[in-house]
């Protein structure tokens, strides 16, 4: 069976991890949905230059050069006040204490990481979040591997005292 259209096909399996990393990077649902639509955009206009690597990695890769771009003309950082968390984690399996429970804890984790600068957020979602490997995290950040564990290793210390400081309260 031939494939008449690949580009639906990504666009059906990745649609939600690609919202989820820009809604990630921008904190914004509006804007994360924009910037979905302009990756998957360009990711149909450089479809030739695709080179039969992973397709997320890849598509996640765009979707970070698209965000760059918009904040480059934005000239400003983008932020919102809290995230649907319940819409997009919710399995239908746990109960509505569970749900709640594991919502707060979410947007606590959320809050925390927006305390760490970008290079450390974005490393810390994608090694931990979204479990890419180390070498195809430093690969869609375009920076080296022992640059990576760094900014992993500053981001998870500095998350890590945070709690810290939490708990003491």
């Amino acid at each position: 069976m031939e494939v008449k259209n690949p580009l639906e096909t990504v666009y059906k399996l990745y649609l939600n991890d690609v919202y989820k990393y820009l809604l990630h990077l921008s904190k914004h649902p509006q804007t994360a949905q924009d910037l979905t639509q302009e990756t998957f955009y360009r990711a149909y206009l450089y479809l030739d230059n695709y080179q039969g690597e992973k397709v997320k990695p890849w598509l996640l890769h765009v979707a970070r050069n698209v965000f760059i771009d918009c904040c480059r003309k934005e000239k400003r950082h983008i932020s919102i006040d809290s995230v649907d968390v319940e819409r997009v984690f919710y399995s239908g399996q746990a109960g509505p204490e569970e749900i709640y429970l594991l919502s707060e804890e979410i947007h606590e984790g959320l809050k925390l990481l927006t305390s760490l600068p970008p290079k450390q957020q974005q490393a810390i979602l994608l090694c931990d979040y979204y479990s890419f490997t180390y070498q195809e995290a430093a690969e869609l950040l375009d920076i080296t591997l022992p640059n990576l564990k760094v900014s992993l290793f500053r981001g998870r210390r500095k998350i890590k005292k945070l709690k810290e400081r939490e708990a003491k309260r």
